[in-house]
């Protein structure tokens, strides 16, 4: 069973953010590797990998009843509680940045001068629809990255059960239901391109 890699080509701003605020300067920071460079979490790609797959189901797609359980596991929201989810039969990485870009960012002292400017403040504030003035104490900042092409690999889990043979064009089949990753999807951010190809 080949294992794949999906490309990730963000097209704008995108936001994969940590939960964690950046004091007076942001509100929400963005998730990066111990090396400071930016990662879309796998548990996120597999997040929308599978409401893609649900989407197929639920759209009655032939040969995808099932298959975004079977690929990636129950749903603990749907099982009841007390009860361990069923897990799923592959496995997502991060997505990262492209291994030679990203060495030569780390380990350059030109290229970790450019690491800092894969990084953008946004500031929003919300508008008191009367007077049309910002609304008092609603400034809000959030980290975001620079478009990138990311690269996460998708593989079978040794341990469990075999994916069917035809996952990989199921999952490809799917990609053009995702049109955008990271967090604020719906106001913007994150459009995105999303492909699969064998890894090498």
């Amino acid at each position: 069973m080949s294992a794949q890699t999906l490309k990730i080509d963000v097209l704008g701003y995108w936001h994969a953010g940590t939960g964690r605020s950046g004091g007076a300067v942001v509100d929400a920071l963005v998730h990066r590797d111990p090396s400071g460079l930016p990662v879309l979490p796998g548990r996120h790609i597999k997040g929308l990998l599978r409401d893609a797959l649900e989407r197929a189901e639920a759209w009655n797609w032939d040969g995808y009843a099932g298959l975004a359980e079977h690929l990636f596991g129950q749903r603990s929201e749907r099982i009841e509680p007390g009860v361990v989810p069923r897990p799923g039969c592959l496995r997502v990485s991060d997505g990262r940045m492209d291994s030679s870009l990203a060495r030569y960012l780390v380990a350059s002292s030109n290229g970790k001068h450019h690491i800092s400017r894969l990084f953008r403040s946004l500031h929003s504030t919300a508008v008191d629809h009367e007077t049309g003035s910002a609304k008092e104490h609603s400034l809000r900042g959030i980290e975001v990255t620079i478009p990138l092409q990311l690269h996460a690999r998708i593989e079978a889990i040794a341990d469990a059960d075999s994916p069917p043979p035809d996952w990989h064009e199921r999952l490809r089949d799917v990609l053009p239901l995702i049109d955008a990753v990271g967090a604020h999807r719906t106001r913007g951010l994150g459009r995105a391109v999303l492909s699969l190809e064998h890894a090498e």
